[in-house]
This record gives C-alpha cells, structure tokens and sequence, in this order.
C-alpha cells in the first residue's frame, strides 16, 4: 500500500490467489494455465470503480480460458442454481419491459454462456442469438435449440439490429467497459434497450470478503460506479434495480441522442472505500489464521465449508504459514469430488463429513451459513462449527 500524507494510494498488490475457471478433475489447471496469479486492486479515475490492476499474464490466461470454455459454478442452466438465476432475470425482464411475453423482439445476448437464457425468451416469442466464445455455448446450442456464433464480441458473424441486448455478468470480465458498452450500442434499433446484471459487490467491499476477487472479474461495481460506468458510455438513461436472488444488480439502459454528463465520481470517496476494503481484507485474514494456527497446534482437522469461498485466504497464508490438515466440503453436486488449482483437497459432500467429521468447521458462507450449520449440528452435535460472523466478528455467537 502506498500512502502519502495518510492518504491510500493505489494500485494495492493482495498476491497470488487461485486462477479459478472451472471444477477440475485434478487439482492443477493443466493446459499450460497457471494454478495462481497476481492480483493488485486499482481504482478506475473516470468511473470510480475499484478494479483489478491490468496484468498481461491474466489477460493471456483469461482468453485461453474463455476459449477453452470457463465454466465456474453458478451459469445459467436448467436445474439447481443456475435455473434460479435465469429465472429471476426473466422475471426482471417481464416487469421493466411491462411484458408476459416478448413476441416480435428481437434479442442478442453477449455471453450466452449456455444459451438457457435464449432459450427461455425464445419460449416466451423472442427471436434470438446468442455470442459466446467457449465451447459450452456450442454444446448448449444443440441442446436448447438456439443460434450461438463461437467468438468473441464484436464479431463480423454478429448481423442486422436488436431490440434488447442482455449482458448477463458480462461487463465486470471486460477490461474497458465502456468502449464495450459503446459497441453493444451500434447494434442496437432505435429505441433499443440494453438489460445488465453485474454482481453487486458493496456487501463484500464492506465486509473486506476477500473471496470477492477473482481473476476473471475486471471491474467490482457498486450501484454508484455501475450506473457512472453506464451513463458515460451510452449517454443516455438507466435505472437500477438490486436483483430478487444471488446479490446483483440489474440495469436497463437507453441510448441517449444528446450528451449527458454523468453524475460526480467523487473520486475521493471510492478511493476510501478501496482502502478500507483492504484494510479489512488484512484483518479478516489475521482472524482466520488464528483460528488455523490453534488447529495446528492441537493436530486437530478443519473443515472448509463452501471452499471457493474460502481459497483466496488460504492461498495467501499457505506462503506466510503451516496449515492443519484441511477438508473441503460443498453441498453442489456439481462439486463433488473436483478440486481448486493448487489445493490438493477433493471436495467432499455433506454426508461425507458425517460419516467422517472434522474436529473443527469454518462455514466461508455469509447468506446462508445459519443453515448449514443448523443442517450439520442436527446430525453432529458435539461438532465445533464456525460460520461467517463467528469467524470474522471475533468469536462465538450465542
């Protein structure tokens, strides 16, 4: 951190974190992608938005992933999680535009992932397309019956004009967000409309949630940023909604044909909101290394509920410290038995720890940790539990 006259000055390096793009088999990346890269937090000056600092070795790594297909738990699909987001988004849809179906639009949507979404508003009447460059989106062309183009945006296979574009947690991967938004807008007819879900990232700044970060994510926008971003791009309208499930925040956005200025950065004050990020994210990491090192010490096993939540920590303190002997568990079928690069812990399911306990479990989930460890203390109840305030508020709860 540099500072001059007590004033935080970025970019600020965290370190290595996992370079995370899907479940793997194996606990390495292979395909000559690294297991971990660095990461520095910056600060976008004309926007405000607190980003991760411009690093050739991630871009090159990114664009192998996106090719290859990143797939990282929670993308839009028919079952689980990724069918509550799809299902959300399309109820959003339904209401800003004042819609039950969307017959005669036509629609684009700019990393489709697997095209359920498309799939879902082709059912409702709309006529889409959908852009991805990963071969998941291939795969989920045949499988729901809609049109992907296999590329990146802009591409010359991308034709004619939309009445809505969706960037579904789209712009928070791009590194200029706003010439990005710019390009999205020529496609658009007149009186075309652009829909946005980014994740919303305040709670986590708040809190220093150090597992926020991943490489993958470029921009970490609050409603103030986003809305910054928006405006000075397309020069016109948007309204923002925080979404019903999984902590985003919806946009939709017109074309403006005179240009507006967008609302004060007050550059001061994110650059304020960053530095207590990190401030926090150091704190938050001395508990957990308390909290490890006394498991240490008693040879005793610790359970890591929700990992992905959990990795970005412990990679930074596998390079400061000794750690016990770990156990991943996560209740996503979609997990079970695959790895984190460079964590050489399979994950495991719930009824492997029951059959199998741990002697201690730090629950790395804020939303629904009460619930877990309600579910385990019903089965194991002289099981040493911590979730997420436990952890981090500096002690037991009642």
């Amino acid at each position: 951190m540099n500072e001059s006259k007590g004033k935080w000055s970025p970019p600020y390096n965290i370190g290595l974190l996992p370079f995370v793009f899907g479940p793997l088999s194996q606990p390495r990346n292979g395909a000559d992608l690294p297991d971990f890269l660095p990461f520095s937090i910056d600060i976008d000056p004309k926007t405000g938005t607190m980003t991760q600092m411009s690093n050739a070795h991630v871009s090159h790594a990114l664009e192998s992933a996106y090719r290859m297909g990143s797939h990282i738990s929670g993308m839009m699909d028919d079952s689980g999680i990724g069918k509550e987001y799809a299902d959300d988004f399309i109820r959003f849809l339904k209401s800003i535009l004042a819609k039950d179906r969307f017959d005669g639009l036509r629609i684009l949507e700019i990393g489709c992932g697997t095209g359920y979404l498309l799939y879902l508003l082709k059912n409702l009447g709309a006529e889409v397309i959908g852009i991805e460059p990963g071969r998941h989106g291939q795969e989920g062309s045949i499988r729901y019956g809609v049109p992907v183009v296999q590329d990146f945006f802009p591409s010359s296979e991308i034709r004619g004009y939309y009445d809505l574009i969706i960037l579904y947690d789209v712009i928070e991967h791009i590194e200029e967000p706003i010439s990005f938004l710019q390009e999205a807008a020529k496609l658009l007819n007149p009186g075309g409309r652009i829909a946005l879900s980014v994740p919303d990232c305040q709670p986590y700044m708040q809190s220093g949630d150090i597992s926020l970060l991943l490489h993958e994510h470029w921009n970490y926008y609050t409603q103030k940023t986003l809305r910054t971003t928006i405006l000075q791009a397309l020069e016109g309208d948007v309204r923002i909604f925080n979404s019903s499930y999984g902590g985003a925040l919806y946009a939709l956005a017109t074309i403006g044909s005179a240009r507006k200025m967008p609302p004060n950065t007050d550059l001061a004050a994110r650059l304020l909101e960053a530095q207590r990020f990190c401030s926090l994210i150091q704190v938050n990491i001395n508990k957990v290394a308390s909290v490890l090192e006394a498991a240490l010490q008693k040879d005793e096993t610790v359970g890591i509920y929700v990992p992905g939540r959990a990795i970005n920590t412990l990679s930074i303190l596998q390079n400061k410290m000794k750690l016990p002997k770990l156990r991943f568990f996560d209740d996503n079928p979609y997990l079970y038995r695959k790895y984190y690069p460079g964590f050489p812990y399979p994950i495991e399911s719930k009824n492997d720890l029951f059959e199998k306990p741990a002697n201690t479990v730090l629950v790395f989930s804020k939303s629904f940790g009460d619930q877990i460890k309600t579910a385990l203390s019903r089965e194991l109840p002289n099981l040493d539990i911590m979730v997420w305030d436990e952890i981090f508020g500096g002690g037991k709860t009642n």
